[in-house]
């Protein structure tokens, strides 16, 4: 890996790029920046991380909150040092806890697809509900003009609750979606061959001779064959890849060499 790299949240998720930092002993900073202009930062030394900033948060909970993006850039400058440790916890116990924090935010990605989501009151029939204070102080703010963020800010509860909360009023029937953050293409590109020629090269100096039978099932699990796999489906199809990696070394390097064949695709 070079001593700085740069990419897209699109294309390398958070964690992925934590497991790598961590696992690569690498020293410096991590910045990331979301197109709404919020911007965040993580300072790493020999592969753990010493100090995170992120809007009002410091250290793991700046790092927790900086999961609520499913977009954005990101940077590591490499070299890059600061004085201040705001992380109590090791970064093999932070990335423990990133798992959830992560699962969690992909569990709330199937109603709200990003902050900017914005929902109404529901004309829809309810269900049997029984609300709670919470609940309440969130609902009171549902109006099909705030989005997911301003209703968290506006309620002092974070991003994730808030968005908990809404996902619930959403399944109990009293809100709607108001407007999607993002508009769906008629039009699928698949990947080229030539990419995922690269990518079973690669898997298989990783894993074997199984490499490609791995890309075909990969490609299954994801509801495609490899001729017709999406281009926007890329990121996914390789974080299932290196799931199927079992020597951490190897995943490391085949990680490496992916975040590059998306480098040219995004």
């Amino acid at each position: 890996m070079s001593d700085a790299f740069s990419g897209n949240l699109s294309q390398f998720k958070l964690l992925d790029i934590l497991r790598l930092l961590h696992a690569s002993n690498r020293t410096g900073l991590l910045e990331l920046e979301h197109e709404d202009g919020h911007f965040g930062e993580i300072y790493f030394v020999s592969g753990q991380a010493t100090h995170a900033l992120y809007e009002e948060y410091i250290g793991e909970e700046a790092i927790y909150a900086l999961f609520s993006w499913i977009d954005g850039t990101f940077r590591f400058r490499s070299g890059e040092m600061t004085d201040e440790q705001t992380t109590m916890l090791t970064t093999e116990e932070i990335l423990g806890e990133s798992v959830t924090y992560a699962a969690d935010w992909e569990s709330v990605r199937r109603v709200i697809p990003s902050r900017n989501t914005l929902f109404k009151l529901s004309s829809r029939p309810t269900k049997e509900f029984s609300l709670r204070s919470e609940d309440w102080a969130v609902l009171r703010e549902v109006d099909g003009e705030k989005n997911v963020g301003e209703v968290a800010d506006a309620t002092q509860l974070g991003e994730l609750q808030a968005s908990r909360i809404l996902v619930r009023l959403f399944d109990l029937g009293l809100i709607e979606s108001a407007g999607e953050a993002s508009s769906q293409q008629s039009y699928i590109e698949a990947v080229d061959e030539a990419i995922l020629d690269q990518v079973e090269r690669d898997l298989t100096l990783a894993i074997g001779p199984m490499g490609p039978i791995v890309i075909d099932d990969c490609a299954e699990m994801l509801g495609f064959s490899r001729s017709n796999l999406p281009r926007d489906m890329v990121p996914s199809f390789i974080e299932r890849l290196a799931e199927e990696i079992p020597d951490s070394d190897r995943r490391v390097r085949f990680q490496e060499s992916m975040l590059e064949i998306m480098k040219q695709l995004f």
